[in-house]
């Protein structure tokens, strides 16, 4: 099939690999100029493994092109299908700023002979039927297929689906989506496009409800006798609930959960509908990054004004280079305006972005420089360098009272055991605190 992908970002670049891969033949629009020229040149604008190597794969092949002028490349060759793949921001209430998505459909209804069109992207229930009231010619050929897929695994999840959804007003389309997206064994959910959009946010929401369900968890075992980290084992290993999602942490921060949330508020409270469940999801996650604060003035003092205090990692996953929604944006300038002395340390973020990031924050080259001489270590993205670096070195160089908040739960007890310096988790992580003999007394509640 000839097909076109409106929007090369993250989805749009990942689909675009992904159905070339499966052998049809891919366009992809991308209207910046700055992400184009990257492309043209074999360069994937976004973090994901493995994507890298498959888009230049895919490129020899041939299969894979891009373009900034989808009527043009449509005259010379006609798009049996085009999908759209633009970004839905939330505005400054939280809604979805579908403007992107308009214009897209605007295209492609100019388009002659028309082509089948598909909508990925995440826009509020009710939207298909509102956007294309401008364009009911598309009624018969449009699909909402909304994608769900995760950072670190997104080829996989795109070619391997744990289901397709797909919303129509006739059935037409549905002959396109089989052949394009090839033998999928997975259960397909065949509805309205109202009823799709829902089951979009609706998923969503409820990742991001145990993401907050799990910090809420850990804020109850505070107490000494309680382990955060088996009572999240031990509910995980229900089937009915699953481990996914369930790790404490700093709050969801992702390119998906906060804005999605956000513009199911949004769109519930236009309605007036009461959504307290998901408000308190939203309001657990909004308070957490003000934890590893609370245990920094615990353990340093109240005035915090003069200490050095190293970040490492800034990023909210090690695989995804999306900064917009992280809690290191929210942290960073919070530590920054009370401390001053904050060094910062990320290995795939260059100093010049990380002052244009964070204003009077130090960047740092290495995890080394970061630590020597701070009196405390925030923990925020789990890359390898830090859960695999030598704590008994890098607490020597601290400056007491050399305290580590691990804000993601990712560091290893047993690499941290006997060392001099005090270990702060999202809960009370350890039966004893980290440095202490056999016996000892029990930490103090965590964050």
């Amino acid at each position: 099939m000839r097909v076109a992908i409106i929007g090369q970002g993250y989805v749009g670049v990942t689909g675009a690999v992904a159905l070339a891969r499966q052998g049809h033949q891919v366009t992809g629009i991308e209207r910046e100029p700055a992400r184009l020229a990257a492309l043209e040149a074999g360069r994937t604008p976004v973090s994901e493994p493995g994507l890298q190597d498959e888009l230049s794969l895919a490129r020899e092949t041939g299969r894979l092109s891009f373009s900034s002028d989808l009527a043009h490349s449509h005259l010379r060759q006609p798009y049996d299908v085009v999908l759209i793949t633009v970004g839905t921001p939330p505005g400054e209430t939280g809604a979805a700023d579908l403007s992107q998505v308009t214009s897209a459909l605007a295209e492609v209804a100019a388009l002659l002979p028309p082509p089948a069109v598909v909508l990925k992207s995440t826009v509020p229930p009710g939207s298909s039927a509102r956007l294309l009231q401008a364009h009911p010619q598309l009624r018969d050929r449009y699909a909402y297929n909304p994608e769900f897929l995760n950072q670190g695994s997104a080829l996989d999840d795109w070619t391997a689906p744990a289901r397709t959804v797909v919303g129509l007003w006739s059935r037409d389309p549905l002959p396109v989506l089989h052949e394009l997206y090839g033998a999928l064994t997975c259960p397909w959910v065949v509805t309205t496009p109202d009823t799709a959009e829902m089951i979009k946010y609706a998923s969503n929401t409820f990742l991001a409800m145990k993401i907050s369900f799990a910090n809420e968890c850990a804020r109850l075992c505070a107490a000494p006798d309680l382990d955060i980290d088996k009572v999240m084992q031990g509910v995980g290993l229900d089937p009915r609930i699953g481990h996914a999602f369930l790790q404490p942490g700093l709050g969801f921060g992702d390119s998906c959960l906060p804005k999605d949330t956000a513009a199911l508020a949004h769109w519930a409270a236009g309605r007036g509908v009461d959504t307290p469940l998901l408000d308190a999801t939203i309001a657990v996650n909004r308070a957490q990054p003000g934890l590893v604060r609370d245990v920094l003035r615990e353990e340093l003092g109240e005035q915090l004004a003069g200490c050095a205090i190293a970040v490492l990692g800034v990023r909210y996953e090690p695989w995804s280079d999306d900064l917009r929604a992280a809690p290191s944006r929210v942290l960073i300038p919070r530590l920054v305006a009370e401390a001053g002395a904050v060094r910062v340390w990320d290995p795939a973020v260059g100093a010049e972005q990380m002052r244009q990031l964070f204003p009077g924050a130090r960047p740092c080259t290495d995890l080394k420089s970061a630590v020597q001489g701070a009196r405390a270590a925030v923990v925020l993205t789990e890359w390898p360098e830090t859960i695999e670096a030598d704590w008994s070195l890098l607490a020597a160089g601290m400056a007491p009272p050399a305290v580590v908040v691990d804000g993601k739960n990712c560091l290893l007890p047993e690499r941290l055991a006997g060392l001099p310096l005090t270990y702060r988790g999202i809960g009370n992580r350890l039966p004893d605190r980290v440095g202490a003999p056999a016996g000892a007394p029990r930490p103090a509640p965590s964050a």
